[in-house]
C-alpha cells in the first residue's frame, strides 16, 4: 500500500515538474517565417486581414483568400510594403473547386506550402428556433467542412516536404459552448476536435497542427453593444492586431494550443471540464436573453449587410 502511495505521488511529482519546465522553457519551433509561404482565408477582414499584415511585416509570402477580390486587392496593398511577395486568389470556400483551384495556385506559384491558416468562418446567433437553415449549413461547411478539406488538400505538399503548419482559427465558444449561439459553437467545437485528432495521427511526420482559440474579439461579429456589455462584466476584448501578433509569438514557441481572454477564459473552461453546472449557473447569469435577442438582431444584420 505504501508502494502504491509512492508511487502516485512521484507521478504526480514527475507531472507537475514536466508542465512547469515546459512553462518556463517552452519549446522553440524550427519554423522560419522570412519567406515563408502562408495561405490565409477569410483574408479580407477582420483577424484575417491583421494576420495578413502580421505575417508580411515578418518577411513571409503571403497568399489571401476569400470571396470578394476587390477587399483582396484593398489588403494586398496594405500589406505590399512589407511582404516579401503577394498572392490574390478568390475563393469562396464552400466550393470544392475553387479550393482546389487555390492549392494549385499556391503550387504553381511557389512550389510549397508552409503554412495554412483556416481562418474563415461566419456566425449565426440567437435563439436556435428562429435560424435560417440555409445559414445554419452554409455555416457548418464554412466554419468545418471546408477546413478540413483545405487542410486535406495542402497535406500532400506539406508531408511530402515534411514541414509544414496546419492552424485552425476555433474559438473559445467552441470549447466553453455560449448560450447564445448554439449552432456556431458546434462548428468550433467540432474544429478543435478535428485538430487534436490530426495532430495525433501526423505525429512524426514534422507537420504541426496549431488550434487557436480568440475570445471576445473586435470584429464585425461583434456589436459595439454587446462589446460594451462584455467590459461591463468584466472581460477584456481583444483587437485583431493582437490576436495576429500573439498567435505568431506562441507560434514560433512550439505551442500546440494558443488561448485568447486570459485566466478568466481558462478558469472557464475548467469548470466546463470539470463543473459544468457552476458553467451554467455563471451563464444564466450573464447571458440574459436581451443579450441573445441583440446578437440575433446583429446576425440579420450582416445577412442582409452580405446580400447586397
Amino acid at each position: 500500500m505504501k508502494r502504491f502511495r509512492w508511487f502516485l505521488l512521484g507521478s504526480a511529482a514527475s507531472v507537475a515538474a514536466y508542465w512547469l519546465v515546459r512553462y518556463l522553457r517552452p519549446e522553440h519551433s524550427p519554423l522560419v517565417l522570412n519567406q515563408a509561404v502562408v495561405i490565409i482565408t477569410g483574408a479580407s477582414s477582420g483577424i484575417g486581414r491583421a494576420y495578413a499584415l502580421a505575417f508580411a511585416r515578418r518577411g513571409a509570402r503571403v497568399v489571401l483568400a476569400a470571396r470578394r477580390a476587390e477587399l483582396l486587392e484593398e489588403v494586398r496593398s496594405e500589406i505590399a510594403t512589407y511582404a516579401a511577395d503577394v498572392l490574390c486568389v478568390p475563393t469562396d470556400v464552400n466550393d470544392d473547386t475553387q479550393l482546389e483551384h487555390l492549392v494549385q495556385a499556391v503550387l504553381e506559384r511557389y512550389g510549397r506550402i508552409d503554412i495554412l491558416i483556416n481562418n474563415a468562418g461566419v456566425v449565426v446567433q440567437g435563439m436556435l428556433q428562429n435560424h435560417d437553415p440555409k445559414r445554419v449549413r452554409e455555416m457548418a461547411n464554412t466554419n468545418l467542412a471546408a477546413a478540413i478539406n483545405l487542410a486535406r488538400l495542402c497535406l500532400t505538399p506539406m508531408l511530402a516536404q515534411r514541414s509544414g503548419v496546419i492552424m485552425n482559427v476555433c474559438s473559445v465558444g467552441g470549447a466553453v459552448p455560449n448560450a447564445s449561439m448554439p449552432a456556431y459553437a458546434a462548428t468550433k467545437a467540432g474544429l478543435i476536435a478535428f485538430s487534436s485528432a490530426l495532430r495525433r495521427q501526423l505525429e512524426g511526420t514534422g507537420v504541426r497542427v496549431v488550434t487557436v482559440l480568440p475570445a471576445y474579439t473586435d470584429t464585425d461579429m461583434l456589436p459595439p453593444a454587446i462589446q460594451d456589455y462584455v467590459r461591463g462584466i468584466g472581460l477584456s476584448v481583444d483587437t485583431p492586431h493582437y490576436v495576429a501578433e500573439h498567435t505568431i509569438d506562441e507560434l514560433l514557441k512550439g505551442e500546440q494550443e494558443i488561448w485568447f481572454g486570459g485566466f478568466t477564459t481558462r478558469l472557464f473552461a475548467w469548470l466546463e471540464r470539470h463543473l459544468p453546472f457552476v458553467s451554467t449557473l455563471v451563464q444564466r447569469s450573464l447571458i440574459t436573453p436581451e443579450a441573445i435577442a441583440l446578437l440575433e438582431q446583429h446576425t440579420n444584420e450582416l445577412d442582409v449587410h452580405r446580400a447586397r
